[in-house]
């Protein structure tokens, strides 16, 4: 071989190493948050990283994966005290520095009814220039069958991988049909909440739009559906599991989840698809990791995996994160109660920590009886009822979000603890009516046992009440007869069929009315009183 055969030949070979290397498979990453219910702010003792953190830990995954695209999992605000108090005025900006334009529809979501959920922010003082979100779900609709405008039921977003090469992921959305039992009926009224998934999908694909997801290169599931680790493999948690169970469509190459606060990482189905659900509060960020060749622009592989958000003190945070903390910050100071106090207002002390797990759910917890002798006393004083009477406050198990840990308990830690602010509901029922009410309630699996204040009961092995004796605050015993009549106070959710609770249980011809202040003010109201707790 002559010389210039040999350079030529070197050329070559050199050439077809950076050709080899320019279309070596690169990592695609889709990062999802699910459940963060408007956890803005850092709780060490709950172990909430706050907002700020979890941006934090976002902006580094993005130096490691740079071609990346996040979205949102569903229940992205609710269950929040501040984004309740601020009006959920941050969640836009928090997004937006996150980059979350997609998400899929929580039953949060409805919390402020479907006006509002389709107006998303629109008015917001704060929402950053050219923002804005789509949520994604195909198995809610109306009456007539149609999805209401301000859903989709899939939605695709392109990413870069060059100035001129694009990679296109695409996301098709569902919601667990057993959520329309955790909305409040006066925001779903004439909604239908299918749990016939592999139908529902079918539908999805044969849309003539849908072309777009199925040319996309990443295909997902993206569900607020709840999942969980069994025996060390993901698996279902959801009343129509066997629908999801059938799914198999060779289109999806993942799958990510929200609803069940587990953190999830594994591979679900007979078709194995990767799935991942990071807790909630922000206290994981699920990744999706797909392998891509970017010849052929084919997807050769996808592995899941969900990281751990570290608490980061202000100190260790970079300047974005910094700023939302200071916009954080500027609210706890500026918003303020009803009654004109900043929610960063010190109310009582806990002399010892007062635990309301929400995975420990078939308790009676002192939280739970705190809360519910808020409930009982806000109604006696306003209706000017005497020690004597026998009020009973109660409450749903999921209602209360959380405990107080040891030392100075806050208005906004009272208020993340009791999020849902709903109105406070009186009916007068007899013994009987009673029985059967916290009978169920002791019966409630799926949510969890009701929470009482001053009741005690006497119960057989099967957990089958036999007895009530209602204890007033001064400590009189009184026992509840059938025939007997007895207030009961308990947020409006619960008397609407919340949690399972069966509205008969509150009859309407027997509401007492009374105008009371919402749950939250009254647990803070009472709370003032006191000068500890335990």
């Amino acid at each position: 071989m002559n010389i210039r055969n040999i350079f030529l030949a070197g050329a070559l070979a050199f050439s077809q190493f950076l050709t080899a290397q320019t279309n070596k498979p690169i990592t695609v990453a889709i990062f999802s948050l699910n459940d963060f219910h408007g956890a803005f702010v850092q709780n060490k003792s709950q172990g909430i990283p706050g907002a700020p953190s979890v941006l934090q830990c976002l902006d580094s995954l993005k130096s490691v994966y740079p071609y990346n695209l996040t979205v949102a999992a569903g229940d992205n605000f609710g269950g929040s005290y501040f984004y309740n108090a601020t009006h959920g005025v941050l969640l836009p900006v928090f997004f937006n520095d996150m980059g979350i334009r997609i998400s899929a529809l929580g039953n949060h979501e409805f919390d402020d009814g479907q006006k509002v959920l389709a107006e998303k922010w629109k008015n917001d003082p704060l929402r950053p220039a050219g923002w804005d979100i789509e949520y994604l779900c195909g198995n809610v609709y109306d009456q007539d069958g149609k999805v209401p405008s301000y859903l989709k039921p899939f939605a695709t977003a392109d990413i870069p991988l060059s100035p001129t090469k694009t990679l296109r992921a695409g996301f098709v959305g569902l919601l667990a049909s057993s959520a329309k039992e955790q909305i409040r009926a006066k925001n779903i009224v004439g909604m239908i909440f299918s749990g016939n998934y592999t139908h529902v999908l079918d539908s999805i694909e044969a849309l003539p739009d849908f072309k777009t997801v199925r040319d996309a290169q990443i295909r997902s599931l993206l569900v607020h559906i709840g999942t969980y680790m069994k025996n060390g493999k993901p698996a279902w948690t959801d009343k129509n599991e066997a629908e999801l169970y059938a799914i198999k469509s060779p289109l999806y190459q993942s799958i990510l989840s929200g609803h069940s606060h587990e953190p999830v990482c594994g591979r679900i189905n007979d078709a194995e698809y990767p799935v991942v659900q990071g807790w909630w509060h922000g206290n994981y960020i699920s990744v999706m990791k797909y392998q891509v060749d970017t010849t052929s622009m084919k997807v050769l592989s996808v592995e899941p995996e969900i990281v751990r958000v570290a608490l980061k003190d202000k100190s260790q945070l970079g300047p974005v994160p910094l700023r939302l903390q200071a916009q954080i910050d500027s609210l706890l100071v500026s918003t303020k109660t009803k009654g004109g106090v900043s929610i960063g207002t010190k109310l009582t002390v806990a002399t010892e920590d007062m635990p309301h797990d929400r995975a420990v759910k078939y308790v009676e917890s002192r939280m739970g009886k705190l809360v519910c002798s808020s409930f009982a006393e806000a109604f006696r004083k306003i209706a000017k009822k005497s020690d004597k009477e026998v009020i009973i406050g109660m409450s749903h198990f999921g209602s209360i979000r959380g405990g107080f840990s040891k030392g100075d308990v806050s208005v906004l830690e009272v208020g993340e603890a009791l999020p849902f602010s709903n109105p406070l509901k009186v009916f007068k029922l007899t013994g009987r009516q009673l029985h059967d009410l916290v009978d169920f309630g002791y019966h409630n699996k799926r949510y969890g046992w009701i929470q009482t204040a001053n009741l005690e009961t006497q119960r057989d092995a099967d957990n089958n009440v036999l007895k009530m004796t209602y204890v007033s605050p001064k400590g009189k015993r009184v026992t509840i007869k059938d025939k007997g009549t007895y207030y009961v106070c308990a947020d409006e959710f619960m008397t609407t069929g919340g949690d399972g609770y069966d509205p008969k249980f509150f009859p309407r011809s027997q509401e007492v009315k009374v105008s009371l202040p919402e749950t939250t003010d009254a647990f803070i109201t009472y709370l003032k009183k006191q000068k500890s707790i335990h």
